[in-house]
């Protein structure tokens, strides 16, 4: 027991690395943490150092794995001396273990982790430390520890890409001069391992129309090196799923009152307005009325079945949402109906909000420093303005209209 080099552990602040904004505008990002040494006896760290490094999932294949770096280090305590940025707490008998809080930095520019049976990006920090004991009988000793951490990205507060992702999603389109199909959500930015919530009507222009399955669907799109190194390939793939077939009976049975029916299987809804005619024989329901379909797409948790969307690097992941409907033209044929819009898939944001300072904190501001001092004259002349200098100021007031805002509109998608 004498000779028990101890435990050596690594508790994140964080499970994961955010970075905020694209690559060619986003900051240097810190990893927090604690190494923690559990050991009978004191020691003294020769050497401790955190490293980032990139991991390989398969090392019998390494093709499928992209390094985007060197390691990155960061010397906690070199040559026995701690870095001036570093903290250590001494080795506490009770409980046996010595503590070193770090804060190391990593470039905004880095890649994203990426998960997927045809290629990886993954990282881990490892940490090694060189202990000496203040006993003579105990030897030098050596320990490591690695963990895994993942690299996400997020769009920037201020920026255009934030300004698109939360904006709601708005896409219609008409298929033959026949059928108008709409898809609505709230937003396009969704999370993974939740629910996603959109809307979709189906609005008929021409009568005899059916209608026998509607559903929404998440794509995704990988594009990159998957397969070969050298060259560039793509990749899509249904990552979510809801659908329902509607039919006159699941209408009329349903359990909710009115003429709505759902499918709590699916998270497929349907609501018309008037009760559907009932023709014998015939599948799927008459497109005679406006059909809005509620369903509730369920995410998968991220590096599993679905990947964050990512705009550069050596592999590119963007997703759509699918609105589905299967019809029935008058000839009897049935045509299968996509109309699709662009989402994101974002991590949670953990940044808190920001609390600027108000405009009027400022001290060394001019404009605000020239208007104190005419403030102060004004004051010091107490008259009142005319009648005429009221007048001169409210038609300067009315030749002057309001900055109009139309520029602004966010504009429908139309897809074809």
């Amino acid at each position: 027991m004498l000779f028990n080099k101890g435990r050596l552990d690594v508790v994140l602040d964080a499970p994961d690395v955010v970075l905020y904004g694209s690559p060619r505008e986003a900051r240097f990002a810190e990893i927090t943490g604690r190494v923690i040494l559990t050991s009978k006896l004191p020691q003294s760290a020769s050497s401790l150092i955190v490293r980032l490094k990139p991991k390989y999932q398969n090392p019998f294949n390494p093709v499928l794995s992209i390094l985007w770096m060197s390691d990155i280090t960061y010397a906690i305590v070199k040559d026995g001396q701690i870095d001036n940025a570093s903290i250590e707490i001494p080795h506490d008998s009770s409980t046996g273990q010595q503590q070193w809080r770090f804060a190391m930095a990593i470039p905004g520019n880095i890649f994203e982790t990426v998960c997927t049976p045809e290629v990886t990006i993954a990282y881990e920090l490892v940490v090694e430390m060189r202990t000496t004991s203040v006993c003579n009988w105990v030897p030098f000793s050596k320990l490591s520890r690695s963990v895994p951490i993942f690299i996400k990205r997020l769009p920037a507060a201020d920026s255009a890409w934030a300004t698109i992702a939360n904006e709601p999603m708005y896409a219609s389109a008409v298929w033959r001069s026949s059928v108008e199909m709409t898809a609505i959500a709230e937003s396009r930015v969704m999370h993974d391992a939740q629910s996603f919530e959109v809307t979709g009507v189906v609005r008929p222009l021409y009568k005899g129309m059916r209608l026998l399955c509607a559903g929404f669907e998440i794509r995704e799109s990988l594009e990159g090196n998957l397969r070969c190194p050298t060259q560039e390939t793509s990749q899509r793939s249904i990552v979510a799923k809801c659908s329902c077939d509607i039919t006159t009976t699941s209408l009329e049975t349903t359990r909710y009152s009115g003429p709505v029916a759902s499918d709590m299987a699916s998270g497929v809804r349907f609501k018309m307005e008037y009760p559907p005619a009932s023709v014998p024989h015939r599948a799927g329901v008459a497109i005679d009325q406006e059909i809005q379909v509620f369903g509730t797409v369920v995410v998968p948790r991220a590096y599993t079945e679905i990947q964050y969307d990512i705009a550069t690097g050596p592999i590119r992941v963007s997703h759509e949402l699918v609105f589905s409907a299967s019809i029935v033209d008058e000839h009897g044929q049935v045509h299968n109906v996509r109309l699709s819009s662009g989402i994101y898939v974002l991590p949670k944001s953990t940044q808190a909000p920001v609390d600027l300072p108000r405009y009027e904190h400022s001290d060394k501001d001019i404009l605000l420093a020239a208007g104190r001092r005419w403030s102060l004259d004004s004051s010091s002349v107490s008259c009142l303005p005319s009648w005429t200098d009221s007048m001169n100021t409210q038609r300067m007031c009315l030749e002057s209209p309001p900055p109009a805002y139309s520029h602004m509109i966010a504009t429908a998608i139309h897809s074809s």
